[in-house]
Protein backbone atom coordinates (compact mmCIF):
# COMPACT_ATOMS: atom_id res chain seq x y z
CA UNK A 1 0.00 0.00 0.00
CA UNK A 2 1.24 3.37 -0.79
CA UNK A 3 2.61 5.97 2.06
CA UNK A 4 0.39 8.45 0.93
CA UNK A 5 -2.29 6.06 0.95
CA UNK A 6 -1.81 4.66 4.04
CA UNK A 7 -1.32 7.83 6.01
CA UNK A 8 -4.53 9.63 4.40
CA UNK A 9 -6.67 6.72 5.37
CA UNK A 10 -5.23 7.07 9.14
CA UNK A 11 -6.13 10.44 9.29
CA UNK A 12 -9.67 10.37 7.78
CA UNK A 13 -10.18 7.17 10.24
CA UNK A 14 -9.25 9.76 12.86
CA UNK A 15 -10.88 12.94 11.66
CA UNK A 16 -14.30 11.11 10.99
CA UNK A 17 -15.87 11.81 14.17
CA UNK A 18 -15.10 15.73 12.74
CA UNK A 19 -16.20 15.45 9.30
CA UNK A 20 -18.72 12.71 9.13
CA UNK A 21 -22.28 14.25 7.74
CA UNK A 22 -24.01 11.61 6.98
CA UNK A 23 -25.90 12.18 10.43
CA UNK A 24 -27.73 15.18 8.90
CA UNK A 25 -26.20 17.18 5.84
CA UNK A 26 -26.92 14.15 3.09
CA UNK A 27 -28.18 16.91 -0.18
CA UNK A 28 -24.35 17.06 -1.99
CA UNK A 29 -23.69 15.29 -4.20
CA UNK A 30 -21.04 12.57 -4.87
CA UNK A 31 -19.52 12.25 -7.72
CA UNK A 32 -17.36 9.28 -7.52
CA UNK A 33 -14.23 8.20 -10.44
CA UNK A 34 -13.36 4.42 -10.80
CA UNK A 35 -11.27 3.34 -13.28
CA UNK A 36 -11.16 -0.66 -13.63
CA UNK A 37 -12.92 -3.76 -11.88
CA UNK A 38 -10.84 -6.68 -12.38
CA UNK A 39 -10.31 -10.11 -10.57
CA UNK A 40 -7.37 -10.22 -8.19
CA UNK A 41 -4.59 -12.24 -9.30
CA UNK A 42 -2.07 -14.30 -7.31
CA UNK A 43 0.63 -14.05 -10.08
CA UNK A 44 0.33 -9.81 -10.76
CA UNK A 45 -0.67 -6.80 -8.62
CA UNK A 46 -4.07 -5.34 -9.36
CA UNK A 47 -3.33 -1.77 -11.12
CA UNK A 48 -3.36 1.35 -9.12
CA UNK A 49 -6.29 2.20 -9.95
CA UNK A 50 -8.61 -0.86 -10.25
CA UNK A 51 -10.78 -2.47 -7.79
CA UNK A 52 -11.83 -6.38 -7.37
CA UNK A 53 -15.40 -7.45 -8.36
CA UNK A 54 -16.48 -8.26 -4.71
CA UNK A 55 -14.96 -4.50 -4.08
CA UNK A 56 -16.80 -2.80 -6.46
CA UNK A 57 -20.05 -5.46 -5.71
CA UNK A 58 -19.95 -4.63 -1.93
CA UNK A 59 -19.06 -0.49 -3.01
CA UNK A 60 -22.46 -0.47 -4.43
CA UNK A 61 -24.35 -2.29 -2.24
CA UNK A 62 -23.61 0.14 0.37
CA UNK A 63 -24.83 3.12 -1.96
CA UNK A 64 -28.14 0.72 -2.09
CA UNK A 65 -28.43 0.19 1.12
CA UNK A 66 -27.93 3.59 1.83
CA UNK A 67 -30.37 5.16 -0.19
CA UNK A 68 -28.08 7.45 -2.40
CA UNK A 69 -30.01 7.65 -5.85
CA UNK A 70 -27.82 6.91 -8.77
CA UNK A 71 -28.56 9.81 -11.70
CA UNK A 72 -27.36 9.49 -15.87
CA UNK A 73 -24.72 12.57 -16.69
CA UNK A 74 -28.12 14.03 -18.37
CA UNK A 75 -30.07 14.02 -15.21
CA UNK A 76 -27.21 15.32 -13.08
CA UNK A 77 -26.26 17.57 -15.97
CA UNK A 78 -29.62 19.26 -15.93
CA UNK A 79 -30.06 19.35 -12.24
CA UNK A 80 -26.61 21.22 -12.00
CA UNK A 81 -27.61 24.24 -14.50
CA UNK A 82 -30.66 24.60 -12.89
CA UNK A 83 -32.90 22.88 -15.18
CA UNK A 84 -34.22 20.20 -12.68
CA UNK A 85 -33.47 19.53 -8.64
CA UNK A 86 -31.47 16.80 -7.29
CA UNK A 87 -33.26 14.19 -5.66
CA UNK A 88 -32.61 13.51 -1.82
CA UNK A 89 -28.98 12.15 -1.52
CA UNK A 90 -27.48 11.85 -5.34
CA UNK A 91 -24.65 10.21 -6.18
CA UNK A 92 -22.78 10.28 -9.93
CA UNK A 93 -20.96 7.10 -10.81
CA UNK A 94 -18.32 7.36 -13.68
CA UNK A 95 -15.82 5.12 -14.85
CA UNK A 96 -12.98 6.92 -17.28
CA UNK A 97 -11.39 5.37 -20.26
CA UNK A 98 -13.12 2.66 -21.93
CA UNK A 99 -11.91 -1.07 -21.14
CA UNK A 100 -13.77 -4.12 -21.39
CA UNK A 101 -14.16 -4.99 -17.80
CA UNK A 102 -16.32 -1.93 -17.46
CA UNK A 103 -19.23 -4.29 -19.60
CA UNK A 104 -18.13 -7.69 -18.56
CA UNK A 105 -17.64 -7.07 -14.81
CA UNK A 106 -19.02 -3.21 -13.64
CA UNK A 107 -22.28 -2.96 -15.75
CA UNK A 108 -23.43 -6.56 -14.60
CA UNK A 109 -22.85 -5.84 -10.80
CA UNK A 110 -23.91 -2.25 -10.84
CA UNK A 111 -27.49 -2.97 -12.33
CA UNK A 112 -27.83 -6.00 -9.58
CA UNK A 113 -27.96 -2.85 -7.12
CA UNK A 114 -30.36 -0.91 -9.63
CA UNK A 115 -27.23 1.37 -9.87
CA UNK A 116 -26.86 3.61 -12.94
CA UNK A 117 -23.23 3.73 -14.96
CA UNK A 118 -21.54 6.70 -16.61
CA UNK A 119 -18.97 6.02 -19.16
CA UNK A 120 -16.23 8.99 -20.22
CA UNK A 121 -14.85 7.13 -22.93
CA UNK A 122 -11.56 8.45 -24.16
CA UNK A 123 -12.34 7.73 -28.11
CA UNK A 124 -9.08 6.74 -29.48
CA UNK A 125 -8.47 4.04 -26.77
CA UNK A 126 -11.74 2.47 -28.68
CA UNK A 127 -10.50 3.34 -31.90
CA UNK A 128 -6.95 1.46 -31.42
CA UNK A 129 -4.88 4.54 -32.07
CA UNK A 130 -1.94 5.72 -29.53
CA UNK A 131 -3.12 7.18 -26.27
CA UNK A 132 -1.22 8.61 -23.52
CA UNK A 133 -0.69 6.40 -20.83
CA UNK A 134 -3.26 3.92 -21.72
CA UNK A 135 -1.38 1.29 -22.80
CA UNK A 136 -1.77 -2.48 -21.35
CA UNK A 137 0.90 -3.40 -19.30
CA UNK A 138 3.80 -6.31 -20.24
CA UNK A 139 2.30 -7.68 -16.90
CA UNK A 140 -0.90 -8.39 -17.33
CA UNK A 141 -2.42 -11.37 -16.59
CA UNK A 142 -2.79 -13.42 -19.87
CA UNK A 143 -6.00 -14.81 -18.00
CA UNK A 144 -7.68 -12.01 -18.30
CA UNK A 145 -6.33 -10.81 -21.45
CA UNK A 146 -10.10 -9.58 -22.46
CA UNK A 147 -10.66 -7.74 -19.53
CA UNK A 148 -7.51 -5.34 -20.94
CA UNK A 149 -9.29 -4.44 -24.23
CA UNK A 150 -10.99 -1.89 -25.29
CA UNK A 151 -14.60 -1.72 -25.02
CA UNK A 152 -16.66 -3.05 -28.55
CA UNK A 153 -18.55 -0.50 -30.25
CA UNK A 154 -21.10 -2.87 -29.73
CA UNK A 155 -21.36 -3.26 -26.68
CA UNK A 156 -20.91 0.71 -25.56
CA UNK A 157 -24.36 0.94 -28.00
CA UNK A 158 -25.95 -1.76 -25.90
CA UNK A 159 -24.97 -0.19 -22.72
CA UNK A 160 -26.11 3.32 -23.76
CA UNK A 161 -29.80 1.84 -25.07
CA UNK A 162 -29.94 0.29 -21.74
CA UNK A 163 -29.40 4.01 -20.02
CA UNK A 164 -25.70 3.96 -19.29
CA UNK A 165 -24.58 7.74 -19.68
CA UNK A 166 -21.89 8.73 -22.22
CA UNK A 167 -19.60 11.50 -21.88
CA UNK A 168 -16.36 12.45 -23.35
CA UNK A 169 -12.36 11.74 -22.04
CA UNK A 170 -10.59 13.13 -25.37
CA UNK A 171 -9.69 11.32 -28.00
CA UNK A 172 -5.77 10.97 -26.54
CA UNK A 173 -5.74 11.07 -22.87
CA UNK A 174 -3.04 14.05 -23.40
CA UNK A 175 -3.09 16.16 -20.67
CA UNK A 176 -4.75 19.26 -21.49
CA UNK A 177 -2.81 21.62 -19.00
CA UNK A 178 -0.36 21.56 -21.23
CA UNK A 179 -1.83 21.72 -24.50
CA UNK A 180 -2.31 25.00 -26.92
CA UNK A 181 -6.24 26.04 -27.50
CA UNK A 182 -5.61 24.72 -31.28
CA UNK A 183 -4.68 20.85 -29.80
CA UNK A 184 -7.56 21.16 -27.48
CA UNK A 185 -9.76 21.85 -30.14
CA UNK A 186 -8.22 19.65 -32.69
CA UNK A 187 -8.83 16.85 -30.35
CA UNK A 188 -12.13 17.23 -29.33
CA UNK A 189 -13.07 17.79 -32.91
CA UNK A 190 -11.74 14.37 -33.78
CA UNK A 191 -12.99 12.60 -30.94
CA UNK A 192 -16.54 14.23 -31.11
CA UNK A 193 -16.51 13.15 -34.28
CA UNK A 194 -16.04 9.40 -33.69
CA UNK A 195 -18.82 9.14 -31.19
CA UNK A 196 -21.38 10.94 -33.49
CA UNK A 197 -20.45 8.75 -35.78
CA UNK A 198 -20.24 5.40 -34.18
CA UNK A 199 -22.61 6.46 -31.08
CA UNK A 200 -24.88 8.72 -32.57
CA UNK A 201 -24.35 11.59 -29.81
CA UNK A 202 -22.82 14.37 -28.86
CA UNK A 203 -21.34 14.45 -25.61
CA UNK A 204 -22.58 17.53 -23.38
CA UNK A 205 -20.33 16.37 -20.50
CA UNK A 206 -16.36 16.34 -20.20
CA UNK A 207 -13.80 14.39 -17.79
CA UNK A 208 -10.52 16.10 -17.71
CA UNK A 209 -7.65 13.56 -18.62
CA UNK A 210 -5.33 12.83 -14.95
CA UNK A 211 -7.92 15.47 -13.64
CA UNK A 212 -5.75 16.91 -11.25
CA UNK A 213 -5.09 21.30 -10.62
CA UNK A 214 -2.14 21.12 -13.18
CA UNK A 215 -4.41 18.68 -15.70
CA UNK A 216 -7.05 21.55 -16.98
CA UNK A 217 -7.17 25.49 -17.60
CA UNK A 218 -10.08 28.05 -18.02
CA UNK A 219 -8.70 28.45 -21.32
CA UNK A 220 -9.00 24.54 -22.04
CA UNK A 221 -12.93 25.03 -20.39
CA UNK A 222 -13.39 27.55 -22.70
CA UNK A 223 -12.13 25.67 -25.86
CA UNK A 224 -14.20 22.56 -25.46
CA UNK A 225 -17.28 24.71 -24.77
CA UNK A 226 -16.63 26.20 -28.30
CA UNK A 227 -17.65 22.27 -29.18
CA UNK A 228 -20.62 21.44 -26.97
CA UNK A 229 -19.37 21.00 -23.96
CA UNK A 230 -20.94 22.20 -21.27
CA UNK A 231 -20.09 20.54 -17.47
CA UNK A 232 -16.39 19.32 -16.60
CA UNK A 233 -15.15 16.71 -14.04
CA UNK A 234 -11.84 16.88 -12.42
CA UNK A 235 -10.44 14.26 -9.96
CA UNK A 236 -9.45 16.74 -6.78
CA UNK A 237 -10.57 14.32 -4.55
CA UNK A 238 -13.81 16.28 -2.60
CA UNK A 239 -17.10 16.95 -3.32
CA UNK A 240 -18.29 20.19 -5.22
CA UNK A 241 -20.74 21.93 -3.78
CA UNK A 242 -23.92 22.96 -6.68
CA UNK A 243 -24.41 25.03 -8.57
CA UNK A 244 -20.45 26.03 -9.12
CA UNK A 245 -19.03 27.75 -11.74
CA UNK A 246 -16.13 25.50 -11.82
CA UNK A 247 -15.19 22.21 -12.70
CA UNK A 248 -17.00 19.74 -10.57
CA UNK A 249 -14.50 17.01 -8.36
CA UNK A 250 -14.89 13.73 -8.19
CA UNK A 251 -13.49 10.92 -5.69
CA UNK A 252 -11.25 8.14 -7.10
CA UNK A 253 -12.07 5.15 -5.65
CA UNK A 254 -8.31 2.79 -4.84
CA UNK A 255 -8.18 -0.63 -4.34
CA UNK A 256 -6.86 0.07 -1.19
CA UNK A 257 -10.57 1.44 -0.32
CA UNK A 258 -12.09 -1.06 1.96
CA UNK A 259 -15.51 -0.88 2.66
CA UNK A 260 -15.38 1.82 5.78
CA UNK A 261 -12.83 4.19 3.66
CA UNK A 262 -15.35 4.10 0.61
CA UNK A 263 -18.03 5.22 3.16
CA UNK A 264 -15.91 7.67 4.44
CA UNK A 265 -15.70 9.27 0.78
CA UNK A 266 -19.43 9.38 0.46
CA UNK A 267 -20.24 11.66 3.28
CA UNK A 268 -17.52 13.99 3.29
CA UNK A 269 -14.63 12.11 5.99
CA UNK A 270 -12.14 12.76 2.69
CA UNK A 271 -13.45 16.33 1.48
CA UNK A 272 -10.48 18.15 3.40
CA UNK A 273 -7.88 16.04 1.46
CA UNK A 274 -8.89 17.84 -1.73
CA UNK A 275 -9.10 21.11 0.00
CA UNK A 276 -5.69 20.95 1.26
CA UNK A 277 -4.40 19.71 -2.19
CA UNK A 278 -5.81 22.82 -4.03
CA UNK A 279 -4.07 24.80 -1.35
CA UNK A 280 -1.38 23.22 -1.76
CA UNK A 281 -1.56 23.90 -5.55
CA UNK A 282 -2.25 27.76 -4.92
CA UNK A 283 0.34 28.04 -3.40
CA UNK A 284 2.97 26.68 -4.83
CA UNK A 285 1.28 25.20 -7.91
CA UNK A 286 2.91 22.09 -10.14
CA UNK A 287 6.16 22.31 -7.51
CA UNK A 288 3.65 20.97 -4.59
CA UNK A 289 6.31 18.89 -3.36
CA UNK A 290 6.55 14.95 -1.51
CA UNK A 291 3.94 12.21 -1.58
CA UNK A 292 1.00 14.35 -1.12
CA UNK A 293 1.83 15.62 -4.76
CA UNK A 294 2.99 11.85 -5.91
CA UNK A 295 -0.67 10.73 -4.48
CA UNK A 296 -2.69 13.37 -6.49
CA UNK A 297 -1.23 12.41 -9.50
CA UNK A 298 -1.73 9.12 -9.10
CA UNK A 299 -5.04 9.30 -7.91
CA UNK A 300 -6.01 11.34 -11.02
CA UNK A 301 -4.96 9.58 -13.82
CA UNK A 302 -8.16 9.06 -15.28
Amino acid sequence: MRVATTIAKAATRVTWPLTRLDRNDRSTPVVLCYHRVLPSSGSSQLPRYAVTPQQFREQMSLLAAEGLQSLTLDEFRAAASGGGEFPPRPALVTFDDGFADIYLNAWPIARESGIKLNLFLCSGLITGEPVEGLDQPESADAEFADLWQPLAWEAIREMYQSGVGLGFHSHTHRNHGRLSAPQIAADARKGIAVLQDQIGIKPAAFAFPYGHHGSYSSEAISTLKQHGLEIFFTTEMDRTLLPSTGPISRIVIHPEDDIQSFRRKLYGGYDWVGKLRRFGYSLIGDSFNGSLRSETRASSQA
